[in-house]
């Protein structure tokens, strides 16, 4: 693996906190970005920020439209179906690493990143659910042996944090993540596999309900 110059890691780091921000709705996805308000956010030039855009665009996080811009892109519903499709292939067997090598430690962490959630839940906030659930699930997956498998699910789970968003919307869509976390938790506590993958399966389908 060839090592990143101070330049590309640079342009990583940037497009990493936009593409943050993008997640947690602090960006209007529904306009095409608006390159001088980028730079004030990210505190860059305009031709880092240039470099920012073509790597979110190179993730399939946006989308180029000649002479008009950038955007988010959007998934078609095939697309959608498949993302879910193939995370669950994944996640699905993952399972089975993350609830063998998760301590006691560890799922008292996991169980504070559920509460974190469910308070965010409460309070209504948006922003607040999707930085949460982010949460829970990078650390789940910190327990995941597999480093290339748990890359292709991040990967996959960033394209579907974009579709899931609006999902979260409704509040009972929420509830259920919110339950679901805890019950995942006490599913790893009792090493019941077959409990965790139902739940993963309920968890990645849940955005279809408000379709």
């Amino acid at each position: 693996m060839t090592k990143k110059t101070i330049s590309e890691q640079r342009i990583a780091e940037l497009a990493n906190i936009l593409q943050d921000k993008i997640h947690s709705d602090e960006i209007d996805t529904s306009e095409f970005l608006r390159q001088n308000e980028l730079e004030k956010m990210l505190d860059a030039n305009r031709f880092t920020v240039r470099q920012v855009l073509t790597e979110l665009t190179n993730r399939n996080v946006l989308e180029h439209i000649p002479y008009r811009g950038h955007k988010v892109r959007v998934h078609s519903a095939d697309e959608r179906e498949q993302i879910t499709e193939t995370r669950l292939l994944l996640e699905l067997g993952a399972a089975a690493q993350v609830i063998m090598q998760i301590d006691e430690a560890g799922l008292a962490q996991l169980y504070e990143h559920a509460v974190t959630f469910a308070k965010a839940v409460e309070s209504l906030d948006l922003q607040a659910q999707i930085r949460a659930n982010y949460a829970f699930h990078s650390f789940y997956y910190s327990y995941c042996q597999n480093v290339f498998l748990c890359d292709l699910i991040n990967e996959l789970r960033e394209k579907g944090i974009r579709v899931s968003r609006n999902a979260w919307r409704s509040p009972h869509v929420s509830e259920q993540s919110r339950d679901e976390h805890f019950a995942m938790v006490e599913a790893l506590k009792n090493k019941d596999l077959l409990g965790l993958q139902n739940l993963i399966y309920q968890h990645l389908n849940a955005w279809k309900k408000t379709l």
